[in-house]
């Protein structure tokens, strides 16, 4: 089945996968499981925190 898969190519080289990481670090939980649109509002609050205190 994966001799049927097509390479995904970036500038004629074959792509790395992605450096994503697989737990959600605001619940610890799987990401590719349930729904996490209160731990995207949880990071983007801190990113704004965060960005606030440098200015």
């Amino acid at each position: 089945m994966t001799a049927l898969r097509r390479t995904v190519r970036l500038r004629s080289a074959p792509m790395r996968p992605l450096d994503l990481n697989v737990m959600c670090d605001q619940c610890n939980k799987s990401r590719a499981h349930g729904n996490h649109t209160k731990c995207s509002k949880l990071r983007q609050a801190e990113a704004v925190e965060r960005r606030s205190q440098n200015n």
